[in-house]
């Protein structure tokens, strides 16, 4: 995804990174929601010309405006290439990698999710599979935290063959929605529709290796045992032990000359719209509605919290 502003800036860094150290033959493909894609700054746009990095609008239809279930309409949209790699925005791969290792006809891949997953015991799951007429499945996963429960892979960096299957997630996620049966979806509608989706239509869960979509505190000897790595903030990008590998890609394949540079220039001159992520005023355009839409919160759902009334 690529968006005015906050998520202008981590697009070009992850597709320098794919275009250095992706040793598949692949195509890269940005998106954005058509109501904002004519705000991308030029420069951007110059990125992705430089770097055949082709870029397509989206139209959401959510019941509320929900920009991290964007990714769900990315992957719906029609492409010729029958395998689909999800990354998230704000990743960046640390070194050369066939992506193509990630893909297991049948299956869908990702890494497991964490402790911060909704889901925290299978009964949980009853009615996000009960959304769509399915009963539990019988698998079960553990997390590091001690819960058992049903399995569920991160939505941020998911790989398949199956063409057919984005639009599939994104209908399950839209499903979910409208039945309110699950609570407290927001804001990982993505990740609790995954794996319903994967069970509606007989593939499996693939779980990989948390080197495809690693977060958390990191040495500098990420570049030999991490594939991707997920910074999440700005903040973290700029204290991370190979922060260089992130300059020099910028260098290799952008105009800029570090991440400072990269970071300043898009504060300075990006449009910010308030319903991008991070932007100013997005706690209120975004977060706001959501939590309107439903009274139970992330936070509450998975036991952080005592749900209201």
């Amino acid at each position: 995804m690529v968006e005015p502003g906050h998520y202008e800036w981590p697009a070009i860094l992850l597709a320098a990174s794919l275009r250095a150290f992706a040793t598949d033959d692949i195509r890269l493909y940005a998106y954005c929601r058509e109501t904002l894609i004519d705000q991308l700054h030029p420069r951007t746009l110059g990125f992705f010309e430089a770097n055949d990095v082709v870029l397509r609008p989206i139209a959401p239809r959510f019941e509320v405006t929900y920009p991290q279930g964007n990714k769900l309409y990315a992957c719906a949209d029609p492409r010729p290439e029958d395998v689909t790699m999800l990354f998230d925005t704000d990743m960046f791969m640390l070194q050369p990698a066939r992506l193509s290792e990630t893909i297991v006809p049948g299956c869908v891949s990702g890494r497991p999710t964490g402790n911060w997953m909704w889901g925290t015991t299978p009964q949980d799951w009853a009615p996000a599979y009960a959304s769509v007429g399915l009963d539990l499945p019988r698998n079960r996963m553990s997390r590091p935290d001690g819960t058992f429960t049903c399995p569920s892979i991160s939505a941020g960096f998911v790989a398949y063959d199956d063409p057919e299957f984005g639009a599939i997630w994104r209908d399950v996620a839209l499903v979910i929605e409208n039945k309110r049966l699950a609570r407290g979806i927001y804001p990982t509608l993505d990740q609790i529709s995954l794996p319903v989706a994967v069970e509606l239509v007989g593939l499996r869960l693939n779980m990989i290796d948390v080197k495809w979509n690693k977060a958390g505190k990191i040495t500098a000897q990420a570049i030999r045992n991490v594939v991707s790595y997920h910074y999440q903030k700005a903040e973290t990008l700029l204290q991370l032990p190979v922060k260089w590998l992130a300059d020099r890609l910028l260098v290799a394949f952008s105009d800029f000359e570090n991440v400072e540079d990269l970071l300043d220039f898009y504060e300075r001159e990006a449009a910010r719209p308030a319903s991008v992520i991070h932007n100013e005023g997005w706690k209120t355009a975004i977060l706001a509605e959501q939590q309107k839409a439903d009274d139970v919160t992330h936070a509450q759902a998975i036991g952080l919290h005592k749900p209201k009334g």
